[in-house]
């Protein structure tokens, strides 16, 4: 039996995180979900990772490392460059998306300002990445 998809969230906002669980819990979804901090816990927990992650998502405004540095560290990597990164974040300025693009990252979305938009958000990029799209593999 294939193993579950892992989505990689990496966001310093505990609500945020605990918003996405909530959506992801209330759908029942079967996947795996991952969270990180920031930039730099990010890469600490990629490496202690057994399975690498099907999706990253990824916000931009975070201490330590931000998201945009992230991206363009992941996506210059031999180990993590084909891994999809949504970017998933407040920002809307277009200098902000284009940079993002520029950098590698395989969607840009701006955060929703409700819970049941972000519900059908995560609906959205479950089925999409899951069940539509053809993810590299997954080897460890």
């Amino acid at each position: 039996m294939p193993e579950k998809p892992i989505f990689f969230v990496v966001d310093d906002d505990d609500d945020d995180r605990d918003l996405l669980t909530l959506a992801w819990k209330e759908g029942n979804y079967p996947c795996e979900l991952v969270f990180a901090e920031d930039g730099q816990n990010a890469l600490e927990v990629l490496e202690q990772l057994e399975v690498k992650p099907s999706v990253m998502i990824l916000d931009i405004n975070m201490p330590r490392m931000d998201g945009l540095t992230l991206l363009e560290r992941l996506k210059t990597s031999g180990k993590w460059r084909e891994m999809p990164v949504l970017m998933l974040t407040t920002t809307d300025h277009a200098h902000t998306v284009q940079k993002a693009y520029s950098l590698g990252a395989n969607s840009y979305i701006v955060k929703p300002n409700t819970y049941r938009d972000l519900y059908h958000l995560w609906d959205t990029v479950y089925q999409f990445w899951i069940n539509t799209a053809q993810l590299p593999a997954r080897l460890g």
